[in-house]
């Protein structure tokens, strides 16, 4: 699984009057947490796009349990539970500094040729920086895997 928080200071222009985050929003502080885990692991947004691909949005799910208040400290951590397919979800939680869970998201993107915008595989260097997050899952694809082949060639005789 991989999992990583970075820490983000509600600013004023992200408030309504009365100093709570706009609903609106929370999708920006979100998109910020996953662009800045993915460049701690040293693969950013920048560098998938320099290989001609994109990763666009396909669904978007959000939950809000309570507000987050201007010029407060948010925790935002990025999650991936499962290894990819064929689209990527990263679900996204965001913390007060009381380690109160303010809002969850749960975000679907699939990858597409940047000059074509046809849907393709994940391309092969992204699965590479996510391989050492999930050695225990692919173990376990790759026993899965084993079985059905075995469970198939069984049948045959």
């Amino acid at each position: 699984m991989f999992e990583e928080t970075i820490q983000l200071r509600v600013r004023y222009h992200d408030c309504d009057p009365l100093g709570i985050v706009y609903h609106g929003h929370y999708a920006k502080f979100f998109e910020i947490g996953r662009t800045e885990a993915m460049r701690k692991h040293d693969f950013s947004y920048k560098k998938l796009e320099e290989l001609g691909y994109a990763m666009p949005v396909v669904e978007m799910n959000i939950k809000y349990f309570r507000p987050a208040r201007y010029d407060e400290l948010m925790n935002i951590k990025t999650i991936i539970k499962e290894w990819p397919d064929k689209s990527i979800v990263f679900i996204g939680e965001i913390y007060n500094q009381q380690h109160q869970l303010l809002t969850s998201s749960e975000t679907k993107f699939v990858y597409v040729k940047k000059d074509s915008l046809r849907r393709c595989h994940i391309p092969e260097k992204v699965l590479e920086h996510l391989t050492p997050f999930f050695t225990e899952e692919l173990k376990k694809i790759k026993e899965e895997k084993k079985a059905a082949i075995k469970a198939k060639a069984s049948h045959k005789i």
